[in-house]
């Protein structure tokens, strides 16, 4: 759709816009005419979202997306029903108690009012207990019923508020603002202190009850965890008292030490031994060399003087105090070292007396640097005797050694176990801290302390009420009348698919266009509109010089016999044949039409003619003009003539005798300027196709208001095919305002 086409359709349809307009702006005008003054006020909280002050337990940083959602919450929450409840009851109640209230009832709303049957008194209680306990009115309760119709009655029900009400984060700040709007400057500023008061109120009565049963749930959890703390060190008691454990670091260290004792005694040991098997194998063989020489004495080994017979006795004393000794030294675990020296002494003291003991026998001393073979023998039992109590020794400390080594290993097996417990214990304390930890924190929440939302800015009423914006809504109202009613006309045009301008006709057919004619309103006979002048010196009728134009076109042409057609009914072919025909008499041209429409014959019946088309025949006579003036109808217009027809459901092969007259239309040519024809319409009928054979041109008459078809598009296709003798279109009833479109 061109934009010169929109253009021109706004002007066509400018006084519907400008009407259309107007009544908006009268409409607005007196909508507007009534409007109480408002006044606003304004109050701000801080949050304390963005600044924390807290003492934290974990580094945790600035969450942006969470403080988002704090502030969402924290609006949602200031304008919940239950907050905005909060207000409206403490409006009603200064409205009830106060001697100068709010808001002033009507005489219809104290009638309303009387109907409610409301006791004030009952009123006022029952709204202060309701903001007491922080609770909303029940509709099941008569009582509190009534109390809902009172306030809706003061207008301060929850969606009037919302309406009055705004509340926003302030950019990117800490702060929330709040915003009211009423006709009394006093209302909104005690409105938005109210609300901020009753948020926090709410809010930390919400915060109370819901810490109240974290409290609870943490109070259980630590309970919990301390028991399985006490569990896990009575288990570890447990298994240390029925291992007999009580330090395994300790016993270990212990258990370590006397092993490191025990083998330094068994290292001493096995030295005395060899020692002394040594000493018995030395006496063995002395005491074998003697007996071999058959001698009773040899050289004393360590020539020394021969004991005494008391020497004997004090050393059995000896070895006797030796062995009492080392069992009770056995006994304490090795772990005594004064009996340790005790022991180590009497050894050196047997063995010296061992081998400076004096022979026995007799009880006569040996010569000096010599003995006895039987004190060589009692000096081996002696040495023996030792010896074995020596290997005794060794099998006993060896003995211990094993079993401190077995200790050791149970102590290490123990010591895992012990580990393990000592683990299940740290992980049981942990837990343990931890719960206890989150309940410390949360017994601070729920401790008395003052909210984290504090009122900044406190609301004042104002001194001035808010600019009326009635010029403001008069204007929109105007601009959107008027956006409105061209949408409205673009809408129309665009969605009416009638063809319209010539240019969209030469577009959407591809025909060419011989000329167009404007829509006209027909007051008088076509003649008159045609043939008679206005008396103005302009020429200013554009009918006729459309006409005009045509005229020139056909004769243009130099084609004399024309059958003029169309697509559907209704195009107009009749008015401009008959137009046409007038015209061209104005310039002194004869014109015959004949009525071939036999589907519709208007023509005839607008000219009066009689119907004689069906009638001519020869009987086969040759033809002569003279036989045809029998036939011809006179027209007002001075040349031009019309045979007409009488119609029926036939075509012109069906109705036409062999010799009929279209036969003879050249010889007519010397009588008449040019000869129009008037065919059927094609999409219906085939009439047109049949008579195109006696035609010189064919001429298609086209209505800008008709909308193209399928059987236009097959229509359009025929007059292609025939465009030897189509030598063009015309499109009538065009808009004056579309025709140079």
């Amino acid at each position: 759709m061109e934009i010169a086409y929109i253009f021109r359709a706004l002007l066509r349809r400018k006084w519907i816009i400008i009407i259309s307009t107007v009544v908006a702006l009268v409409a607005a005008f007196f909508f507007t005419k009534n409007n109480k003054k408002k006044y606003h006020s304004f109050a701000q909280l801080s949050t304390g979202f963005t600044v924390s002050e807290e003492i934290k337990l974990s580094d945790d940083r600035f969450n942006l997306p969470q403080i988002d959602v704090k502030f969402s919450n924290a609006i949602e929450n200031i304008t919940s029903t239950k907050v905005l409840s909060l207000l409206s009851y403490r409006l009603l109640l200064h409205d009830l108690k106060d001697p100068k209230p709010f808001t002033v009832l009507s005489e219809k709303d104290k009638e309303k009012e009387k109907e409610l049957k409301a006791d004030k008194t009952v009123m006022v209680k029952l709204l202060q207990d309701k903001l007491d306990s922080i609770q909303m009115l029940s509709p099941t309760v008569e009582n509190e019923r009534k109390l809902q119709g009172l306030i809706d009655l003061y207008k301060y029900s929850t969606g009037t508020i919302t309406s009055n009400l705004k509340v926003a984060r302030y950019q990117r700040t800490d702060y929330i603002n709040i915003d009211y709007t009423s006709e009394n400057a006093d209302m909104s500023a005690y409105a938005v202190n109210t609300l901020c008061s009753e948020f926090k109120r709410f809010y930390g009565y919400d915060q109370g009850v819901r810490t109240g049963g974290s409290v609870l749930a943490l109070d259980s959890m630590v309970k919990a965890k301390k028991a399985v703390l006490d569990q896990k060190i009575a288990d570890k008691n447990t298994y240390a008292s029925s291992e007999g454990v009580v330090d395994v670091t300790l016993q270990g260290s212990s258990n370590l030490g006397q092993v490191s004792t025990y083998e330094s005694q068994l290292i001493e040991e096995k030295a005395n031994e060899s020692n002394l098997s040594f000493q018995v194998n030395e006496l063995q063989s002395l005491i074998q060399n003697a007996r071999a020489k058959g001698v009773s004495v040899v050289a004393s080994p360590d020539a020394k003087q021969p004991a005494s017979t008391s020497s004997n006795y004090e050393l059995l004393q000896l070895k006797k105090q030796y062995n009492d000794l080392n069992d009770e030294y056995l006994r304490k675990n090795g772990n005594d070292s004064e009996l340790k020296a005790k022991i180590d002494q009497l050894n050196r003291k047997i063995q010296t007396l061992t081998l400076n003991s004096a022979s026995r026998s007799a009880g006569t001393p040996a010569a000096e640097g010599v003995i006895s073979v039987d004190e060589l023998v009692q000096r081996k039992i002696g040495m023996e005797g030792q010896l074995k109590a020596t290997r005794q020794k060794i099998g006993a400390i060896q003995s211990r050694i094993s079993q401190l080594n077995g200790g050791l290993r149970g102590i290490a097996s123990k010591g895992a176990n012990m580990q393990q417990l000592d683990k299940e214990i740290e992980m049981a304390q942990a837990d343990y801290r931890e719960a206890t930890d989150k309940y410390n924190l949360a017994l601070n929440i729920n401790s008395p302390m003052p909210g984290i939302f504090k009122q900044t800015i406190s609301g004042e009423p104002a001194l001035r009420p808010e600019p009326s914006k009635r010029m403001m809504m008069m204007a929109v109202a105007a601009v959107v009348a008027f956006v409105i009613s061209c949408i409205v006309v673009i809408a129309i045009e665009f969605f009416d698919q009638s063809v319209k301008t010539p240019t969209q006709f030469q577009r959407l057919t591809g025909l060419h266009l011989l000329g167009t004619v404007n829509w006209i309103k027909l007051q008088n006979n076509i003649l008159d509109r045609v043939t008679v002048s206005d008396g103005k010196e302009n020429r200013d009728n554009i009918f006729r010089e459309l006409l005009r134009k045509l005229r020139y076109e056909l004769e243009n042409s130099r084609k004399k016999i024309y059958l003029f057609t169309s697509t559907e009914p209704g195009q107009g072919k009749t008015t401009l044949i008959q137009s046409l025909a007038y015209s061209l008499s104005l310039s002194k041209k004869k014109v015959l039409i004949i009525d071939t429409n036999f589907c519709n014959n208007d023509l005839t019946v607008a000219t009066q003619a009689t119907p004689m088309l069906e009638k001519f025949s020869l009987n086969g006579k040759p033809f002569e003009v003279k036989d045809v003036n029998t036939f011809i109808t006179k027209t007002a217009a001075s040349g031009v003539d019309i045979i007409g027809c009488e119609g029926g459901d036939y075509t012109p092969s069906e109705i036409l005798p062999k010799n009929h007259l279209l036969n003879y239309l050249d010889q007519l040519r010397e009588e008449y300027d040019y000869i129009f024809m008037e065919g059927a319409p094609l999409n219906g009928y085939t009439d047109s196709k049949e008579l195109v054979g006696y035609a010189d041109g064919l001429v298609a008459i086209f209505s800008a208001e008709a909308v193209f078809s399928a059987a236009d598009r097959e229509s359009i296709t025929f007059l292609n095919e025939n465009k030897d003798k189509f030598i063009g279109a015309i499109l009538n009833k065009v808009q004056e305002s579309n025709l140079n479109l």
